[in-house]
């Protein structure tokens, strides 16, 4: 079955999801009412120089004031360059590397007005990462206008046409700016290249232009949405259709591909029956089953993925799965191979970024570490985001990295719990029901009145009443005090009041 991308439109969401020989790969998902700014160019405001990080804050009129690092940072007066470019992905990595040392206070001062570009979306409690390496991508290349450098996106392989396109960069650019050409532009015309790169340097004249005129902080040129933005990245040659399932969004697609990629105009369908697509074609069972914290194997061995501030641990269990046969390696062997390629999957599928921790059952036999990483490996060339990953340890451990582009599935679509408050666990009845005894011992001298009220979660006033009636009725003795207990179901579990009043 050929890869295809699925969208679904409604006026609040538009949800993408491409499909790779007929498995769900990769999910996207984009709210009109907070949609992203990676890949924004703003006029910003420098609000705080910090030396010793060597970092500044930048107000870009956002909630949080955006990171900027001095590495990132581009100073067009000093003309200093630092990129470090990756020819086959977008956005770019931001961090650059610094040839010689730099103090960000020569180079930039509060108050100052700075041009810079989102490259990492806010996260959580962080501001937006910025970068003043600007990034313009269009469909066949990305343009640099702050580096003099051309790159060829590593996955074209024949070095004859990657001769072809780096003279053709190279005959059109402008002095002094780069381009990096982008794996769809494989085999693709001059005249379409070329049209492509004269776009980009028209759209950073202007964007030059309108900076000119404005005071920041201010939004000088914005990321098409993802629904555009999926038909520029994600509708390659490798992509046999793209189906959409409203007719608003599939007139924009439509007219944005016939106007910038015109082959495959074609190649987009309208959807147009009842069951909803993203049903139709299975993905909303693949999404509640991202969101689990336990994924099973097909051996019947098992994921589970546990998120903590610093790094996502994934650990692999046999489960049920005993094997066949009395070796108990084989069996091992067997479970990691499944695994490797499902952990893979899961990371692309949960968009999981940052440290990532993999704890294979352990192997005795080194040549079975070496094929499961073989293995891993082999799936990690699917994942267009970049990775870094350390052969298995003699423990079973894989440690590896993979780059933060966005919020993980989960973070996009959950809230922490309100009982747990992201912890996963709350307190039992009986450790609730021993904390207001001791309460009770503390206070219960010092009310004036004879009457005490105890008001808790409903099932923690459920096990005072039968397991704790003895312990209630020594205190009352013991304080010559009545104790009247109160249940709400609505409670949190573990939080009760003891007063000697109604």
């Amino acid at each position: 079955m050929s890869n295809i991308l699925v969208v679904n439109s409604t006026r609040s969401e538009t949800r993408v999801a491409l499909i790779e020989d007929g498995l769900l790969s990769e999910i996207y998902m984009e709210r009109r009412r907070d949609r992203g700014v990676a890949g924004n160019i703003y006029k910003g405001k420098v609000l705080r120089v910090l030396p010793g990080m060597q970092a500044a804050f930048v107000d870009v009129a956002q909630e949080k004031a955006g990171f900027l690092h001095v590495s990132d940072f581009y100073n067009f007066e000093k003309d200093i360059n630092l990129l470090e470019e990756d020819g086959d992905q977008w956005p770019p990595p931001s961090r650059g590397k610094i040839s010689r040392k730099i103090n960000i206070s020569d180079c930039i001062k509060e108050g100052q007005e700075v041009l810079v570009q989102v490259a990492k979306e806010p996260m959580g409690t962080k501001g937006a990462r910025l970068t003043g390496h600007i990034s313009l991508p269009g469909r066949y290349v990305v343009f640099m206008p702050t580096v003099s450098h051309v790159g060829i996106s590593r996955r074209i392989e024949s070095e004859k046409e990657r001769k072809r396109l780096r003279k053709l960069v190279e005959e059109n650019r402008p002095p002094g700016t780069g381009f990096i050409v982008r794996t769809v532009s494989e085999n693709i015309s001059e005249d379409k290249l070329v049209r492509d790169m004269q776009l980009l340097v028209k759209l950073w004249t202007d964007i030059l232009d309108k900076a000119n005129q404005v005071k920041a902080p201010y939004l000088l040129n914005e990321e098409p949405d993802l629904l555009l933005r999926a038909a520029r990245d994600l509708f390659t040659t490798d992509v046999g259709k793209l189906i959409v399932d409203d007719e608003e969004a599939y007139k924009r697609v439509s007219g944005f591909t016939k106007h910038y990629m015109p082959s495959f105009a074609e190649n987009i369908e309208m959807y147009g029956a009842d069951e909803p697509i993203f049903d139709a074609y299975g993905i909303e069972v693949e999404i509640d089953r991202a969101l689990a914290r336990e994924v099973p194997l097909p051996s019947g061995g098992s994921l589970v993925f546990d998120k903590t501030e610093a790094l996502t641990a994934v650990d692999v269990n046999t489960g049920k799965f005993v094997g066949s046969g009395s070796d108990l390696e084989e069996t091992i062997l067997r479970t990691n191979l499944e695994a490797a390629e499902e952990v893979v999957y899961q990371l692309r599928l949960r968009n999981i970024g940052g440290i990532i921790i993999i704890d294979f059952i352990d192997m005795e036999d080194a040549r079975n570490r070496e094929k499961v990483y073989r293995t891993l490996e082999a799936a990690l060339k699917k994942d267009r985001v970049t990775t870094n990953s350390l052969a298995i340890s003699e423990f079973g451990l894989v440690e590896m990295t993979r780059k933060r582009v966005r919020e993980s599935l989960v973070q996009y679509m959950c809230d922490p719990c309100e009982r747990c408050k992201g912890l996963g666990h709350v307190k039992s009845a009986e450790t609730v029901s021993a904390e207001i005894v001791r309460e009770i011992r503390r206070e219960a001298r010092a009310f004036a009145n004879k009457d005490v009220y105890v008001e808790a979660n409903s099932e923690v006033v459920s096990y005072m009443l039968s397991a704790e009636r003895k312990t209630i009725q020594d205190l009352e003795k013991t304080f010559e005090k009545k104790i009247h207990l109160r249940g709400q179901r609505d409670k949190h579990p573990e939080n009760f009041e003891i007063a000697d009043a109604k």
